[in-house]
C-alpha cells in the first residue's frame, strides 16, 4: 500500500510537476498507472502529449481541480472526475486550477497485454541530468532500466551521461549500440550538446554510405 498524496515523488520537466511512480512502487504488471502532483495553481499536472505507444488512458482527479484539454475540447474536472482518452493520437494536457492538485493516470492497450516502457527509468534519471549530476544519472539508468537496458533511448541517455563524465569509450559504445537499434538516433546525436565532446573522436558514428544520416 502507498499514499499517493504522501509518497515520495520525482520532479519532471521544470520541477513544478511531480511524478509518483505508482506502478513501480506497487509492482503492478497488468496495466500502467502513475500519479502526478502539481503544487501550485497554473502548474501542468498532465504534460501535453500524445500516446505514441498506442495506449488508451484514463485520468482520475483525486484532489484539487484541473483544466483538461483533449484535442479541441477544454473542460474543468473536479475531484472524482474521470477523463478517458481512447484515441492515442489525440493530444492531451491538464493544468492545475488549485494548489496541490493530484491526478491518477491508468493506461494500457486494448488488444494486447501490458508491458512497461523505458520512459520510467529515464524519468528517474532525468532529475540528476538536469542538475548536471551525471554520475548519479548513469547509476540510476543502469539500476532502474531492467528489461529496457538494451533499448535505444536508454543507451542514448547513457551515452550522454558517459560523455559528460569524460568516459568517451563507454559513451561511444552506448551510442553506436543505440544507433544500431534505431538509426534515427544518428541525426539526433549530431545536434546533441551532451555528446559534443565525442564528435571529433575516431569512433564517432559516420553517416551511412550515400546518405547524410537520415533514418
Amino acid at each position: 500500500m502507498l499514499s499517493i498524496f504522501d509518497e515520495e515523488s520525482v520532479p519532471v520537466g521544470d520541477d513544478a510537476l511531480q511524478w509518483v511512480s505508482v506502478r513501480r512502487r506497487l509492482g503492478v504488471a497488468a496495466f500502467g498507472t502513475n500519479a502526478y502532483r502539481a503544487a501550485r495553481t497554473g502548474d501542468v499536472v498532465i504534460e501535453e502529449h500524445v500516446e505514441s505507444p498506442g495506449q488508451e488512458e484514463l485520468y482520475v482527479v483525486l484532489r484539487g481541480r484541473a483544466e483538461f484539454t483533449v484535442g479541441e475540447d477544454a473542460f474543468e474536472a473536479a475531484p472524482g472526475a474521470a477523463v478517458f482518452v481512447s484515441q492515442p493520437g489525440v493530444r492531451r494536457q491538464a493544468v492545475a486550477l488549485e494548489d496541490e492538485t493530484v491526478v491518477l493516470a491508468v493506461g494500457g492497450w486494448p488488444d494486447r497485454a501490458y508491458h512497461s516502457l523505458p520512459w520510467e527509468p529515464i524519468y528517474l534519471a532525468q532529475q540528476f541530468m538536469r542538475r548536471g549530476e551525471w554520475g548519479p544519472a548513469a547509476e540510476t539508468l543502469e539500476r532502474e532500466a531492467g528489461e529496457h537496458r538494451e533499448t535505444a533511448i536508454v543507451q542514448y541517455r547513457l551515452a550522454c551521461c558517459h560523455a559528460r563524465l569524460g568516459q568517451h569509450d563507454l559513451a561511444l559504445d552506448e551510442l553506436r549500440r543505440a544507433i544500431a537499434i534505431n538509426p534515427g538516433m544518428r541525426e539526433r546525436a549530431a545536434a546533441e550538446e551532451h555528446l559534443a565532446s565525442l564528435r571529433d573522436l575516431p569512433g564517432w558514428p559516420a553517416p551511412p554510405a550515400g546518405g547524410a544520416g537520415q533514418a
